[in-house]
């Protein structure tokens, strides 16, 4: 879950992840996408790992924001 954009012009947002801080399964602009919801739930996740999340906002044009401020979260 992450707060909305202030920009009028963001249509969604892309959820990055991976097993080590700012390295991310998915390439810059493929990251799973959110829609415009501002929560996500990624499933599929191997247990006894700490995964790093970050989100991106995209904009009508498909420019795409800088990384937010990472998260983790210890799967158990």
């Amino acid at each position: 879950m992450w707060g909305t954009s202030t920009s009028s012009t963001v249509t969604g947002y892309r959820v990055y992840y991976g097993t080590a801080p700012g390295s991310y399964f998915q390439q810059r602009g493929a990251g799973v996408s959110a829609g415009s919801s501002t929560a996500y739930t990624v499933g599929g996740l191997a247990g006894e790992a700490r995964y790093y999340f970050a989100v991106t906002a995209v904009d009508n044009a498909g420019n795409e924001s800088a990384y937010s401020t990472e998260a983790s979260k210890l799967v158990q």
